[in-house]
């Protein structure tokens, strides 16, 4: 990739619905120029696909909580598998620090979030959990 792949693969990550004729403005190339350099990066693999960056302003069917989990088992496999099975389980990682796992779930509503928080409180192997409500995300590039 050269100077200008560059410019092109930054421009589209930015806004992957530029037409070609713009994007070859912002580059300093002509359309056609452009057109022909962006389907050589897509062939070599370097572009892999456009998406929409959908962001829900008030989503009420989407409440999310990273959860700290302290465990009295030696198996954390099998802990993990158990969280997998909960329909809110999103990821789980092991972590450092005061907890053995950095679980995310989301929930429909903060009702079945509740009810799954309890649940896994009520394990014999869960020993303590601390939650964060996620009040708002932000991502690589905040307002």
């Amino acid at each position: 990739m050269d100077r200008m792949d560059h410019a092109i693969v930054r421009e589209l990550a930015e806004d992957g619905r530029l037409s070609m004729a713009e994007l070859g403005r912002r580059v300093g190339l002509s359309r056609t120029a452009t057109l022909s350099r962006v389907r050589r990066l897509e062939d070599e693999g370097i572009i892999t696909g456009y998406h929409a960056a959908v962001r829900y302003p008030s989503d009420p069917g989407h409440h999310v909580a990273r959860v700290g989990i302290l465990t009295d088992t030696r198996d954390t496999g099998r802990y993990v598998r158990r969280l997998a099975g909960l329909a809110a389980f999103r990821e789980a990682e092991t972590v450092s620090g005061a907890f053995d796992l950095l679980v995310r779930f989301e929930a429909p509503t903060s009702a079945e979030l509740d009810a799954v928080l309890d649940e896994v409180k009520s394990w014999p192997t869960t020993t303590r959990t601390t939650t964060f409500v996620v009040l708002r995300r932000y991502g690589a590039d905040p307002p």
